[in-house]
């Protein structure tokens, strides 16, 4: 596992991270942005961004699974929380999104 400096050195030098995984849903490497994602909820469990980049690095590397679970978490923490509508606006497309595409992804499978 790469150490945290490590991580976040990597993700400095992809342009638009954040941009890229979130709204194109486009990175070379999916198990970067399951790293951070996984930095980002050592540091505080609560923080969203880290589910969401989770969900959608598992959606990817192949782990429907766990990704529903972070899909999930994301979706808790967002009716528990007091978000503010710039982060609403932010993260509501990106979870339907992901709901849709793994809601399709089991229905193809016949798992869902």
């Amino acid at each position: 596992m790469d150490t945290d400096a490590s991580i976040l050195t990597r993700v400095t030098k992809i342009e638009n991270f954040l941009e890229s995984v979130l709204h194109k849903d486009s990175l070379d490497d999916w198990s970067l942005a399951k790293d951070l994602g996984e930095l980002l909820i050592r540091i505080d469990a609560e923080e969203i961004m880290g589910h969401a980049l989770l969900a959608r690095a598992y959606r990817h590397i192949g782990d429907r699974k766990r990704a529903r679970e972070e899909l999930d978490k994301c979706r808790e923490l967002i009716a528990r929380q007091e978000i503010m509508p710039p982060q609403l606006d932010l993260f509501l497309p990106v979870l339907s999104e992901k709901e849709r595409l793994l809601s399709g992804r089991l229905e193809e499978n016949g798992t869902g």
